[in-house]
């Protein structure tokens, strides 16, 4: 099968969408709102423009952040009859370059690829002398993978550390910078690199290697670049490093879905990257997924507060369900007889979600879904280490999905409850700081975007309803 025409391609598209793939000839940066069809608008670019001729798809490389994400480019691609453009993650494109050039460039091969950072990690805190807390593995690889995201030298890593308000529980800045030292020793004797050091090695081959540089600019002229908002400075380096000065540079991404900023993410890359670059700065509006009754919570909730007002083009919905509840077993239990009730009208499992924001809320879900006999497709890693997850599924069917809002970005489906949206969790108790609020104010809009027609909110009063609902819903025109 041929490349679509060009005129079938443009037929399936918004006039928005249309704008991202007619627009040529300067770099573009793309705020897209939830539901908006970015994929389907940069997609139907690289098809666009192999059909119009102004794109080689040979020499196209088209990034992502997830390889789910890669492997819905590359089907969608193929949908339009569009073949040879390379889609990946950013870290399995980084992987690839870094072991091809680095034994040309270095004279040996690249070191191996650590299995698992915390294995490392328990050694060195034993080694400190450190009483080993729950958590604080985690939490020290956490870290080490922002210094190296953001380009941080363990020297430097107090002040910027105390800048930032990053925190590790139970440690001093200096702590962290000696675990840091220990733990690169430990791997340099090992002979390994981690997940991050993957970015670091090979924007320094291409750094260090003009020929590297030149086959890099040969190979690829043509560059696609999702989930922006969520770029790290490291991040960042390496695609300005593979597209040079070249005009056809495409980002897409969204501010208000900013979640990732612990971890090193800077919107900042996104909306200022059309000036940086002197590009064009356009956006998608019309929201495809959420019924008019959900989108009006989402638009107030970051109407004063950078999101794009979007505009519905679903169907109406049921009304949106608000549901406080005396005890967090209560909540479950309310929780799960809604599920069942979707189901009896016709709503498969797998068309339901179940979203929280921190891991420990998982439990009583797990165990009212469990009595219920109910099943459920984990994709967080708490109910998975729990022995609760897609293995243990009903016979011939997929589960409701269980996850943290974190996991659940660039997910969708018909039913969503939001559950423990109680001040101390959502706000996390730990949000001190403007930055901070600002951050969980998008991590419930990320929440909030997530269903098509059934959206339910909820959250349980303990200790005599001294925790009240989150501030954030206060702001919203709740039924």
């Amino acid at each position: 099968m041929g490349v679509a025409s060009a005129a079938d391609i443009l037929a399936s598209l918004d006039s928005d969408q249309r704008e991202v793939v007619c627009r040529w000839g300067r770099p573009m940066a793309v705020t897209a709102g939830p539901g908006t069809g970015k994929t389907r608008a940069i997609t139907a670019r690289l098809a666009y423009g192999a059909a119009s001729g102004q794109l080689d798809p040979e020499a196209a490389l088209a990034v992502t952040f997830t390889t789910r994400a890669a492997q819905e480019l590359r089907d969608r691609l193929s949908g339009w009859g569009v073949e040879g453009v390379q889609a990946r993650t950013i870290h399995s494109a980084a992987w690839r370059q870094a072991r091809h050039f680095w034994p040309r460039v270095y004279g040996c091969e690249l070191p191996r690829l650590c299995p698992q950072p915390t294995d490392l990690l328990g050694p060195v805190v034993a080694r400190l002398g450190w009483p080993m807390r729950p958590g604080l593995l985690r939490d020290l690889a956490q870290e080490i993978a922002w210094t190296k995201q953001s380009n941080v030298l363990p020297e430097a890593y107090p002040n910027l550390a105390a800048g930032a308000g990053r925190r590790v529980a139970g440690l001093t800045a200096d702590q962290v910078v000696d675990a840091i030292a220990e733990y690169e020793r430990a791997k340099q004797g090992q002979g390994w690199i981690d997940f991050d050091d993957i970015l670091l090695c090979a924007a320094a081959v291409i750094e260090s290697s003009e020929e590297a540089a030149r086959q890099l600019t040969r190979r690829y002229r043509h560059f696609v670049v999702d989930e922006f908002q969520d770029i790290s400075p490291i991040q960042s380096r390496l695609i300005d490093l593979w597209a040079g000065p070249r005009p056809d540079v495409c980002v897409v991404g969204d501010p208000a879905q900013t979640i990732h900023r612990y971890a090193g993410a800077r919107s900042q890359y996104l909306t200022g990257f059309a000036a940086r670059r002197g590009g064009l700065s356009l956006s998608l509006r019309q929201n495809y997924r959420s019924s008019p009754q959900i989108l009006t919570l989402a638009n107030a909730l970051m109407a004063d507060h950078g999101g794009l007002t979007l505009v519905g083009r679903a169907q109406p919905g049921p009304p949106v369900q608000v549901r406080p509840a005396q005890t967090a077993e209560r909540e479950a239990a309310e929780l799960t007889a809604w599920l069942v009730q979707l189901a009896a009208s016709g709503l498969d499992w797998s068309e339901m979600a179940v979203l929280y924001r921190r891991h420990g809320q998982a439990e009583p879900l797990r165990r009212a879904l469990a009595q219920a006999g109910l099943p459920v497709a984990a994709i967080d890693p708490a109910l998975t280490r729990l022995g609760y997850g897609d293995d243990q599924t009903a016979a011939g069917q997929a589960g409701v999905t269980l996850a943290t809002l974190h996991a659940a970005k660039g997910r969708q489906w018909r039913a969503v409850a939001l559950v423990g949206l109680r001040e101390g969790d959502l706000p996390h108790s730990r949000a001190s700081s403007e930055e901070d609020l600002a951050d969980e104010r998008r991590l419930l809009y990320v929440g909030l975007t997530r269903p098509q027609e059934h959206l339910r909110l909820s959250w349980s009063q303990e200790r005599g309803g001294q925790r009240s609902m989150s501030r954030f819903l206060t702001e919203l025109p709740l039924p």
